[in-house]
């Protein structure tokens, strides 16, 4: 049996506890060992009940998202589900942590379970463009019906055991120590005289079929805040569970799950989860720790400053804002105040919650405020010289010069999750180990930039929109632009973007010789974006959609060439191709070291769709050679943004990709 299976027995009862740590994943070797201990214990004739635990902090959690879409080793984990449910001998499973994913398909194969009361259940798959694990979308209906099933499946989120739709999975919740509690439930069942109760036979979930046919219905007609394709796959499975024999609801499973294992969709998804992580390694010295960020001080006043304190304030940080002038200081206090205040009144928090976060919040002087900070933060001018104890580290978070640490977030900061840790020319180790710390304090996903304080972020969205201006240049209309890339997944083209932003925020963008910055055309035309009500778009008082307005045509086809229009796969594939192109340039200056940091970049702060995965994966995907070449036959006066960096025919001469 596997060194990570502990096998015992007590009292008639066999105990199989997984032992894998961390995470007790599904592994190979976890999954043969599990097919061991139940075939020794159904062996056995002084064991008359199995328990399944997990050892350590949680019952065990699904395969590597890693492995999706590779041939499965055997034992699978539906064939290890399978083999717990046929056991001829009472199977329990015993909960604590969180059953995930393919965890939950094993326990809902055991014939019974016990869960302690602080679990949860959660099946992430959606979440990946996968489908859920091992037979879970036809055990799940036949426990608690549709409608919840879909609740868990296509959330993707967690779910406590003691509330619905999980609190029907369970025979039994408990405070007490989870193994001793369901010794107890195995004997129980044994003085009862129950056997083995396979889930595959159960049919509570089919009580009502009109009701359960609604709840298919209205899943189907609820707008997908995701359009992915596991989504249809998930409700026709559920479907399938009431309507055809169990092997075969797990055969059209099964033909779903390979399917989409194979998809780009799902790719470019499993990219984006994997790439987040990868970001937030940071290749430090192994002798550099992360200090501990418990208590950070914030200076200056502004939007900025005020947004950062509130995030760190959610994420449960002691914050002192500091600033020299006192008004200023105020007015912040009083917005994250009322931030808290719109949290509270749509029932996103407490108002005991609320009230002990901002007890966490101390503002006065400057410089008073920096004594006991765990980090310096410089969010506005005028404060680079107030004192601080020696030793104190010091970031800039605005958009200043960075010589050392900086760092970039995404706004609105306690909304994205996004924050960019700027290694200036002349940061050491132990600064970027300290804006690692903070992001990971902040609960931000932090990604490593080499610049002197620009952003990546900056760099992407000048060269989004520089590639816009180009295709207007050619004779395209903004609104087709817009329209291509949103009809792809962008829900922020960029034009919409422009107005959003303010033509002036784009308008002293160069551009080369020949070529137009578009926004400095409109915003001399007294059009100056959203804000003012007209701007590429014409918006309606009192809000409502975004108009395309025919005078913006006139003004742009009385400056450039009308051209004949270009398919909107062709605007996709161009746009990609300049961004990823604009990555590539990254990668030669060194400002990042993976082009999946410019992905992660792009899908946190710019909106990019999750199911493309980010330019760099969207390029691969798209075809490297096909994406290069529309670029070189784009005929521009822009030649230098346009030309494919030398990082283009490298990787396809070597049939390789720009995310591997």
């Amino acid at each position: 049996m596997s060194e990570a299976i502990l096998y015992s027995v007590q009292d008639g009862v066999a105990r199989l506890a997984v032992a894998h740590p961390p995470s007790n994943v599904l592994t190979r070797p976890v999954r043969a060992g599990l097919m061991a201990g139940i075939a020794r214990a159904e062996a056995d004739p002084a064991v008359q009940e199995i328990m399944l635990i997990g050892g350590g902090r949680s019952f065990p959690t699904g395969d590597d998202v890693t492995d999706a879409g590779r041939a499965p080793e055997t034992p699978t984990l539906a064939e290890l589900c399978d083999r717990v449910e046929r056991c001829g001998k009472p199977v329990v499973a015993a909960v604590h942590g969180t059953a995930l994913g393919g965890g939950l398909a094993l326990a809902l194969s055991a014939h019974y379970r016990v869960a302690h009361r602080g679990a949860s259940v959660a099946v992430p798959e959606i979440l990946l463009g996968l489908m859920p694990a091992a037979g879970t979308t036809q055990r799940l209906p036949r426990l608690i019906g549709a409608g919840p099933t879909l609740d868990i499946l296509l959330s993707g989120r967690g779910f406590d055991v003691t509330n619905a739709p999980a609190e029907g999975l369970f025979d039994s919740v408990t405070d007490g120590d989870l193994a001793e509690v369901t010794q107890r439930f195995c004997l129980s069942l044994r003085s009862g005289g129950h056997g083995p109760r396979p889930t595959r036979d159960i049919r509570a979930g089919f009580g009502d079929p009109a009701a359960y046919q609604a709840q298919l219905a209205e899943a189907r007609g609820a707008a997908p805040a995701r359009p992915e394709a596991s989504r249809d796959a998930v409700i026709a499975a559920v479907e399938a569970a009431m309507l055809l024999p169990f092997e075969a609801g797990l055969a059209l499973d099964a033909e779903s799950a390979a399917d989409l294992a194979a998809s780009d969709q799902s790719a470019a998804l499993r990219h984006g989860y994997l790439a987040e992580r990868a970001a937030g390694r940071f290749d430090l010295p192994e002798d550099v720790m992360l200090p501990p960020i418990r208590t950070i001080c914030v200076l200056g006043g502004g939007p900025l400053a005020m947004q950062i304190a509130a995030s760190a304030l959610q994420a449960q940080l002691q914050v002192r804002w500091g600033t020299r002038d006192p008004e200023p200081l105020a007015q912040g206090v009083a917005q994250v105040r009322a931030l808290f205040a719109k949290s509270v009144a749509r029932g996103a928090v407490s108002q005991a919650r609320a009230d002990a976060l901002l007890a966490n919040l101390t503002h006065g002087d400057s410089a008073a405020m920096t004594p006991g900070s765990d980090i310096i933060l410089h969010a506005a001018r005028g404060q680079g010289n107030v004192p601080a104890p020696q030793g104190a580290i010091r970031a800039v978070a605005m958009s200043e010069r960075v010589d050392e640490l900086g760092v970039r977030f995404s706004v609105p900061v306690f909304a994205s999750r996004l924050v960019e840790v700027i290694e200036g020319p002349g940061a050491v180790p132990a600064q970027l180990a300290a804006g690692l710390a903070l992001a990971r304090a902040m609960k931000k996903v932090p990604v490593r930039v080499a610049s002197m304080g620009d952003s990546v972020a900056g760099r992407m969205m000048a060269a989004l929109q520089r590639a816009a201006d180009a295709l207007v240049d050619a004779g395209q209309s903004p609104y087709a632009i817009d329209a291509a890339l949103r009809g792809w997944g962008w829900s922020r083209p960029p034009f919409e973007t422009r107005d959003l932003l303010g033509l002036a925020e784009l308008a002293g963008q160069p551009r080369a010789d020949g070529a137009r910055n578009w926004s400095a055309l409109l915003a001399a035309q007294g059009r100056t974006g959203r804000a003012g009500g007209q701007g590429f778009y014409t918006y309606p008082a009192g809000g409502g959609a975004p108009e395309a307005d025919p005078a913006v045509a006139r003004i742009l086809d009385g400056a450039r060439p009308i051209g004949a229009p270009m398919k909107a796969s062709h605007i996709v594939t161009l746009i990609i191709g300049a961004l990823a192109n604009e990555g590539a340039r990254l990668l030669e200056e060194r400002w990042v070291s993976r082009a999946s940091d410019i992905d992660v970049v792009m899908l946190l702060a710019h909106d990019f769709p999750r199911r493309r995965g980010g330019p760099m994966k969207a390029a691969d995907l798209l075809g490297l050679f096909a994406v290069s070449q529309a670029m070189r036959r784009f005929d521009h006066v822009d030649k230098a943004f346009w030309q494919p960096r030398p990082l283009w025919p490298e990787l396809i001469k070597n049939g390789n990709r720009f995310c591997g």
